[in-house]
């Protein structure tokens, strides 16, 4: 909760993540069982395209599937979704996890804006470097085209304060999250975000794509 004692955006997307477990569905993929929110909803629309339901709110009967290129493929070879929804064609797999990866990469970029706005982002080499020095950064966001030697220096300030880190976008992307010039990496002071951030780039390592991750978020 913040000063006056209003929970946060990211207080209450956490909280809501780790309720008391709702109901077991089974993965297409790997037909392992669990709790519905470590999977990716699927439901079919009313002209008879998959959806993929991200945010788990669209209506009707869905199917699920774990967040990972290998059960994606193996539901996709074993024709489970077209099975399950009873429809004769669908797109390609590779089409699928195209899309998928646009949705997590969406929910990451969604993240860092609330973040921002919340003021759990620090910017800039000299403000990240004394965050990470006084333990108030959980994670580190870097940019793809950062230079091999800076990359290597705040890894190895990451792995030795043991704070999560994740590469993401140019460094132009990056300033333009915040609605500022170039950015070679940004911080987040905020354990709640930190989870959820976390969680999603996990998710876009598991689904083939991401540049790297470490620390103890990664």
């Amino acid at each position: 909760m913040d000063k006056t004692g209003t929970e946060t955006e990211a207080e209450s997307e956490e909280r809501s993540d780790v309720r008391a477990p709702d109901k077991i569905r089974t993965c297409l993929g790997c037909r392992v069982s669990k709790d519905k929110k470590e999977l990716v909803r699927l439901v079919i629309s009313p002209d008879g395209i998959v959806v993929i339901d991200y945010k788990g709110t669209l209506p009707g009967r869905g199917a699920y599937v774990c967040p990972t290129e290998s059960c994606i493929r193996e539901a996709f070879s074993r024709k489970q979704i077209s099975r399950v929804f009873k429809v004769s064609q669908i797109e390609g797999v590779e089409e699928f996890l195209y899309r998928l990866r646009k949705l997590v990469l969406d929910r990451i970029s969604s993240l860092l804006s609330l973040a921002r706005k919340a003021g759990k982002v620090v910017d800039g080499r000299e403000a990240v470097e004394k965050g990470m020095e006084k333990g108030t950064i959980n994670l580190l966001v870097f940019a793809e085209d950062l230079s091999p030697l800076s990359f290597k220096e705040m890894k190895d300030t990451c792995l030795k304060r043991g704070i999560g880190y994740y590469t993401y976008l140019s460094k132009d992307e990056m300033g333009g999250l915040i609605g500022k010039g170039e950015r070679g990496g940004l911080g987040i002071a905020d354990a709640s975000f930190s989870s959820l951030l976390g969680k999603e780039f996990e998710r876009f390592k598991s689904l083939g794509s991401v540049g790297s991750g470490g620390g103890k978020n990664g």
